[in-house]
């Protein structure tokens, strides 16, 4: 099981000629951190935008790699082309540059441009936690695509962050529920669909892992509040994985353990036929090679 991110960039390091296309390139954070997955060859990169900025840039940075660019002004046929190479088979990595995430996840929605399987799309952030004895990944979703996700969408968030968790190397992923506490309120549906998810866990309708819920933040992380409290649960101080009641939560949830406590981060979009990698504008260059080793990880 991988413990750490460090851990996760060496076994992404084991996956060899994996190939990332980018799209629009335009700005030195994305081809610093182009650069540095180049070098330890982590993957192979398809650079698609505009070479009268790319070029500049990668001059600007010493580079010594010859990287095939198509270039292309045009936002449009720029996210055009780069799902291109996917669909013919060149790149099975999808990484954002400059281009607008917004306008970027409106084309992969798009069924006329094939990226979609059937399942939900969503976001998972991973955080290294540091636990007292080791480190420890946990997973976050979804702060980045599902705004307020109902029942059905929830069961999608833990199905595709169990395919994370095993690539992870958690067979059996503990799953929490998080609300605002470990009683169920009628007033909150965070409660009611937690309950009710962790129910049909039980009786075998959601496999692959084990969920409990509903859990207030500390009964996720915290072993010695689950002892404080009481609780009797298999996940309850261990998750694997915290299902968030909406995007705010979890948006809010994954940026609080980047601003307040600075923990190591990666995270990729899941449930389409490729990994896809939509790393901030304000991830430094190591997080944006670690969210590159996930996709490395989850690509086939």
């Amino acid at each position: 099981m991988i413990k750490n991110l460090e851990e996760l960039l060496q076994k992404a390091l084991e996956k060899k000629n994996k190939n990332v296309v980018v799209v629009q390139p335009h700005n030195k954070e994305t081809l610093t951190a182009v650069l540095e997955a180049t070098k330890i060859k982590l993957a192979n990169f398809y650079l698609v935008g505009d070479k009268n900025i790319i070029l500049p840039i990668l001059k600007e940075l010493n580079c010594t790699f010859d990287f095939n660019i198509i270039h292309e002004t045009d936002t449009v046929e720029t996210i055009k082309k780069s799902i291109n190479l996917v669909n013919n088979g060149a790149c099975s990595i999808l990484m954002k540059g400059s281009v607008d995430t917004s306008t970027l996840m409106k084309a992969i929605f798009d069924p006329a441009n094939n990226m979609r399987t059937g399942r939900l799309f969503s976001d998972v952030f991973i955080f290294e936690f540091p636990k007292k004895k080791e480190k420890k990944l946990i997973m976050i979703t979804d702060g980045g695509l599902n705004l307020n996700p109902d029942l059905q969408a929830k069961i999608g968030l833990i199905e595709n962050a169990i395919k994370v968790a095993k690539a992870l190397g958690i067979e059996i992923p503990k799953v929490a529920m998080l609300s605002a506490s470990e009683k169920v309120n009628p007033k909150l549906q965070s409660s009611v669909d937690a309950a009710e998810i962790t129910k049909m866990n039980r009786e075998g309708e959601i496999k692959g892992c084990i969920i409990d819920g509903p859990l207030a933040l500390d009964l996720c992380v915290s072993e010695e509040a689950v002892i404080e409290k009481n609780i009797k649960s298999e996940v309850a101080g261990k998750a694997d994985i915290i299902v968030a009641p909406n995007i705010e939560a979890a948006n809010s949830l994954a940026k609080s353990t980047q601003y307040f406590a600075n923990l190591p981060h990666a995270q990729v979009i899941v449930g389409g036929k490729i990994p896809i990698l939509i790393p901030s504008r304000a991830d430094k260059c190591e997080e944006k090679v670690r969210t590159i080793a996930l996709g490395v990880l989850m690509s086939t």
